[in-house]
C-alpha cells in the first residue's frame, strides 16, 4: 500500500512539475486541416490525413491569423495559434468536387476546432458539407445555422434529404469551442462539444462505395459557397469511423498543450479507481 501511494504521489508531482500535458491524437484521420501546418496557403488546405489530397481556396481565400484560442473549460489556453478566418461572403475551402480528394464514410465522425466570428454575411450560415456530388446527393453530411447561433444537420441518405435536425451545439460569439459530431451507420447521430454529448437521435444508413467528393469547410457545398459561415476555423478533422467520447477527449489533449491544473484530479481519480 506505502509503495502504491509513493508512485501515485510521485506521478502527480511530475505532472505539476510539467508545464504541458499531452496526448497523441486518434490515429488515421482520412481528413486532417491544420491552419498551424499548411504549406498551400493561400490557394488550398493541404490534407494531412491519410487520403492526401488538397482543398481548394474559392473565389476569396480565408485569411491565416494568428491570436489566441482559449477554451476554460477544457485548460486550453494557447496564445499564438493559427486560424483561417472567413471574411466575406464566397470565402471557403472547398473547391469544384473533381478537385477534392474523396472520402468514403459508413461510420463517421466530424471534429471542428471553431470560431463563430459574428452574424451571417447572407441570409444564413452554411458551416461545412461532406457529401456525394452533385449537391442534394445520395448522401451526405450538411451542417448550418440557420439564424441566431444554434448548429443543425441536414443528412441525406438513401438517395435524399432524410432530415433537419438540431445538434443542441451552440457557436456564441467570439468564443472558441470544440465540436464533434459522430454518425454510426442506421444507428445514432451523436454531437458533442468541448468534450461533452449535448445531443443523440436516430442515425440513417451510409454507403461506404458512395463517394463523399462536394467537402466544403465554410459553406456546405461548392455550390452554395456564398453562404459562407462568418467565422474561424483551426482545426477540423474527419474519420471514416465513430469515436467514443473518450477518443474524442483525446484529440481535445493531443492537439493542444492542456493546463495540468485542470487534469489532476481527472488523473487521480483514475488512479484510485485503478486501484479499487
Amino acid at each position: 500500500m506505502r509503495t502504491f501511494i509513493s508512485i501515485c504521489t510521485a506521478l502527480l508531482f511530475l505532472l505539476m512539475a510539467s508545464p504541458l500535458v499531452f496526448a497523441s491524437v486518434v490515429e488515421d484521420p482520412v481528413l486532417y486541416l491544420n491552419a498551424a501546418d499548411n504549406p498551400a496557403h493561400p490557394d488550398a488546405w493541404e490534407n494531412l490525413g491519410t487520403e492526401g489530397g488538397e482543398l481548394l481556396a474559392t473565389d476569396k481565400p480565408m485569411k491565416l491569423e494568428e491570436g489566441e484560442i482559449k477554451i476554460p473549460a477544457l485548460g486550453v489556453n494557447e496564445p499564438n495559434s493559427k486560424y483561417y478566418t472567413t471574411t466575406e461572403s464566397l470565402s471557403t475551402f472547398g473547391g469544384p468536387p473533381a478537385k477534392n480528394t474523396p472520402l468514403f464514410f459508413e461510420d463517421w465522425t466530424l471534429e471542428f476546432l471553431c470560431r463563430r466570428n459574428g452574424d451571417f454575411f447572407v441570409e444564413e450560415h452554411h458551416f461545412a458539407g461532406f457529401q456525394n456530388s452533385p449537391r442534394e446527393g445520395q448522401q451526405g453530411i450538411r451542417l448550418w445555422i440557420t439564424g441566431g447561433q444554434n448548429l443543425d444537420t441536414s443528412i441525406h441518405a438513401k438517395g435524399s434529404k432524410q432530415a433537419v435536425q438540431p445538434l443542441n451545439i451552440t457557436l456564441e460569439e467570439g468564443v472558441w469551442t470544440w465540436i464533434a459530431v459522430v454518425g454510426t451507420s442506421g444507428k445514432s447521430i451523436v454531437a458533442y462539444q468541448d468534450g461533452k454529448e449535448v445531443s443523440k437521435q436516430a442515425g440513417f444508413e451510409f454507403d461506404k462505395k458512395l463517394p463523399i467528393n462536394d467537402i466544403s469547410i465554410g459553406a456546405n457545398s461548392f455550390d452554395e459557397r456564398r453562404r459562407t459561415f462568418n467565422g474561424s476555423f483551426a482545426i477540423v478533422r474527419a474519420y471514416d469511423k465513430a469515436l467514443s467520447e473518450a477518443e474524442i477527449n483525446q484529440n481535445i489533449s493531443g492537439a493542444f498543450a492542456v493546463d495540468p491544473a485542470d487534469k489532476l484530479p481527472t488523473v487521480w481519480a483514475k488512479v484510485k479507481r485503478g486501484y479499487e
